[in-house]
């Protein structure tokens, strides 16, 4: 899967954000956040992203990911199976716990390849739980206000990380997002590479399921090692190549509270 595995490991580890209301607040790491963030991590399931089991497939052009996501309060297990060049790769990794099998055969752990695997985990959870860890203790947040696509004013986040903490903690993110409702409407990356590049992410086929909303991505890309985040904009979009589609199947949401499907 195309950079799909290019998010933080460090985002598995962190405490989530505060909520806030009103305009843009201080989180206990000291960082501005943005109250669109806020309202967009509300709308799209507010607690009951803290409070719930989810088992969805996770689709794309390498094949299908089986992932099994699990969070109370902040307690978390994530379980991520597909393929990978040889076979297949199951990694289960929890706050205190990181598990791996190849082909169905428990593998061994070296400590080198700990932040890899649970990056490996990680590059499909988030994308599929967005905005959902916009807020946490790693994050920084810039809010650059309202821009126009298409006639349709949307209002724009951009995202980097505290500097070591993660591999990936160069990467830089924009969001944008319906400024009356919150919705996360597209998404855009850099990252580096062999060579580095940009993808952009819009998104469609919003549905509701167990009170968090999902979404479907179309994947667009361009590769350059001098590719800035801040390039993109709906003239640079249009020399973009499609990639590949981002498909949500089979989804399932269990309330952990209630254990209601």
């Amino acid at each position: 899967m195309l950079q799909e595995t290019k998010v933080v490991a460090a985002l598995l580890l962190s405490v989530i954000g505060v909520l806030s209301s009103g305009r843009a607040a201080v989180g206990q790491s000291g960082v501005d956040r943005a109250d669109i963030v806020d309202r967009a991590i509300e709308y799209h399931g507010g607690d009951r992203y803290q409070g719930s089991r989810t088992r969805l497939e996770l689709c794309s052009r390498p094949g299908c990911y089986e992932i099994s996501a699990a969070v109370q309060g902040g307690l978390f297990e994530y379980r991520v199976r597909g393929p990978v060049r040889g076979g297949v790769r199951e990694v289960l990794a929890s706050n205190d716990r990181l598990l791996h099998w190849r082909n169905d055969g428990a593998m061994e752990i070296p400590p080198e390849r700990e932040t890899s695997l649970r990056d490996w985990v990680m590059g499909r959870v988030y994308f599929a739980f967005l905005p959902y860890r916009l807020n946490d203790e790693s994050v920084v947040q810039e809010d650059l206000g309202i821009e126009t696509w298409s006639g349709r004013q949307l209002h724009k986040v951009k995202v980097t990380f505290q500097p070591g903490s993660s591999t990936d903690a160069d990467d830089e993110f924009l969001y944008w997002f319906d400024p009356e409702t919150g919705r996360l409407e597209q998404f855009a990356y850099s990252f580096l590479g062999s060579p580095g590049g940009l993808r952009f992410r819009p998104l469609f086929n919003y549905r509701r399921v167990g009170g968090l909303l999902f979404f479907d991505q179309e994947n667009w890309g361009a590769a350059g090692d001098e590719l800035e985040v801040e390039l993109i904009d709906p003239d640079f979009v249009a020399s973009m190549e499609r990639i590949s589609t981002v498909e949500l199947k089979n989804i399932q949401v269990e309330d952990l509270s209630t254990g209601v499907k």
